[in-house]
């Protein structure tokens, strides 16, 4: 089993959750707020820290199953910004509805939606 962390990215949030394979179970890990830090730099530490092997970042898809203009968002994000940190396996996962499965408007959620993007790659 391999290390594997899962992105939820968002133009101020990011949730990260983690797949670890000394674990059994997946867990959300944390909500990074792109106005308070580095968010590259913190998931960077992230991958060290934990020996990520797979990245697995959610691919917001419209539901009409088109791209949207979050996708170029997330695919800039991949290709700007994960690839100079990480050479390893980076992952897109149908996001469509994650969120929605995790929407509390009185708690950032983020990481949940993360976990939810990991729980599906690891069903595939």
């Amino acid at each position: 089993m391999k290390n594997i962390i899962a992105i939820d990215y968002g133009e101020r949030y990011i949730g990260l959750a983690l797949k670890k394979n000394s674990i059994t179970s997946p867990y959300a890990y944390k909500v990074l707020d792109s106005k308070s830090i580095d968010v590259v730099e913190e998931i960077k530490q992230s991958l060290l820290e934990h020996k990520i092997d797979e990245i697995v970042i959610g691919y917001p898809i419209g539901l009409n199953a088109h791209k949207t203009r979050m996708s170029n968002v997330v695919d800039e994000f991949i290709e700007n910004d994960l690839k100079s940190i990480a050479n390893i396996p980076i992952h897109k996962i149908d996001e469509r509805m994650t969120s929605k499965l995790t929407n509390d408007n009185s708690v950032r959620n983020d990481d949940l939606a993360a976990l939810e993007i990991l729980n599906s790659y690891l069903k595939i």
